[in-house]
């Protein structure tokens, strides 16, 4: 037997709210990330990720809840 048609689906994901109401407070906060040092925006940087970090697992525990 050979497969001669291959089914794919594809669904629309709606956009994740929370990372662009983040991208667009960034982008009016880019006079602010000028100003600051070098430790100053690695410490901004690793709380970002975090931030993101706990987001993301967030997420995993939601979307684990669901499969019992």
């Amino acid at each position: 037997m050979k497969l001669v048609k291959k089914k794919v689906n594809e669904k629309a994901l709606p956009p994740n709210v929370d990372l662009l109401k983040m991208l667009f407070q960034q982008q009016d906060n880019v006079d602010e990330y000028e100003e600051m040092s070098d430790e100053e925006l690695e410490q901004e940087k690793q709380r970002l990720l975090n931030e993101l970090k706990e987001k993301n697992d967030d997420c995993r525990k939601g979307k684990s809840k669901g499969k019992v």
